[in-house]
């Protein structure tokens, strides 16, 4: 599963509201068309470097930052990336088939009271080398679950809450991530796929179906910044801290859904250092005086030591847990019908044969049944494909970690 950059999800919302200004100007002024341009650029490095108390390959990310006319930022591949502990032990990771992500060749797990080093040599020579880490101590879940709520808008929808508590009262600082997994089951089912036998005169036939496209199933990870501290609480206890919020009408929710969430304890710099960046993430202000580049990390260039490095290497302690719940579980059926996850657009057709044969030579509509719905000109009803086709939205395979 490919997952976005955070950093780049961070930038492309303070354009947004950049976009949202020339807009405003646009319709309440005459200006002239202009090209947006990035007029002076410094290209920085950018590392998402964690590494775990889980036994696994360790993953870590590199790329650069991009200018406003660019579409992302550009993978630093090809560089070398080792991790170092105490004892002088060397971790070596390899860079995969996706640019710029870096696994460890071996499995391993961070261990207490040791300390850990991150060290990097870019294809261009740059040596980037990190502060030494250690392992904090870490807490588990004690409960995740799912309960009807209102948000602060006054929105219905299904709470994720999570509970968890140490009463060794040591790990304070906590960083959270979910992966979300949902059901889909298409609008419009049928066993048969309609084929064009001949394109003049138009001539058609059905054929079994080669493949499942009525249910599916989607996953997506959480690319927001989601943080707790107890460190002023008189325990260190999370009760009811909430992960995510669904909306009721949510169509992810309309069938059923699993989430499998990691709480992360991190050390307070780490904390700090994501603290920094949610707040500029969320900046109201256009001109706000938090810039990425201000971001103090704990990786520093060994080659010029002016440079500006984004990014932080940290060891977390991870416990996870998974949940899964269908819409009947948390609301009442006095609440309505949950989201149609295809919406109102599935409306049906049957064209004339001669209009219908691009519309399956190109797959953009599916047959349903045989028949002519009212005021349809064909033998045949269609649907567009994404009505009946789930495979359009997600996998058709079942996940090895789904509980029906």
């Amino acid at each position: 599963m490919k997952v976005l950059s955070k950093y780049k999800n961070l930038k492309l919302k303070k354009y947004s509201a950049l976009l949202l200004l020339l807009i405003s100007v646009i319709l309440y002024g005459c200006i002239e068309e202009i090209d947006l341009e990035t007029e002076t650029f410094e290209s920085a490095l950018v590392i998402e470097a964690t590494i775990t108390d889980k036994n696994e390959q360790q993953t870590i990310m590199l790329s650069r930052t991009f200018q406003f006319e660019e579409d992302g930022p550009a993978a630093e591949s090809n560089a070398q990336v080792i991790v170092l502990d105490e004892t002088g032990t060397q971790y070596n990771f390899q860079e995969s088939d996706i640019a710029g992500q870096y696994f460890s060749t071996t499995n391993f797990a961070a261990q207490p009271n040791q300390n850990y080093q991150l060290k990097i040599t870019t294809a261009s020579g740059r040596n980037y080398e990190s502060e030494a880490v250690q392992l904090p101590e870490g807490t588990q879940i004690d409960n995740l679950y799912a309960e009807e709520n209102i948000n602060q808008q006054g929105i219905k929808g299904a709470a994720i809450l999570l509970d968890s508590y140490n009463p060794e009262g040591t790990s304070n600082y906590y960083r959270f991530e979910y992966v979300e997994t949902y059901k889909i089951i298409s609008r419009f089912a049928s066993d048969q796929d309609l084929i064009v036998v001949s394109e003049n005169p138009p001539q058609f036939d059905l054929i079994p179906k080669t493949q499942e496209e009525e249910v599916c199933y989607v996953t997506v990870a959480s690319t927001s910044i989601l943080l707790a501290n107890t460190n002023s609480f008189t325990e260190d206890r999370l009760s009811g801290y909430q992960v995510r919020f669904i909306e009721r009408v949510d169509p992810i929710i309309a069938q059923r859904y699993s989430i499998l969430v990691n709480q992360n304890v991190i050390s307070r710099e780490a904390y700090t250092f994501y603290e920094t960046l949610k707040s500029f993430s969320e900046s109201e202000s256009l001109f706000s005086q938090i810039q990425p580049g201000f971001i103090e990390g704990n990786i520093t260039s060994l080659t010029n030591e002016n440079e500006k490095v984004i990014g932080i290497f940290n060891a977390t302690a991870v416990s996870s847990k998974r949940i899964f719940f269908n819409y009947i579980d948390v609301f009442d059926v006095d609440d309505g019908p949950p989201g149609l996850f295809l919406g109102d657009n599935c409306g049906l057709n049957s064209p004339d044969p001669r209009a219908l044969v691009p519309i399956i030579q190109n797959n953009t509509a599916k047959f349903v049944r045989n028949g002519t719905v009212e005021g349809g000109e064909g033998p045949y009803t269609v649907a567009p494909r994404f009505c009946v086709d789930c495979t359009v939205f997600g996998s058709n395979e079942v996940p090895e970690f789904w509980v029906e």
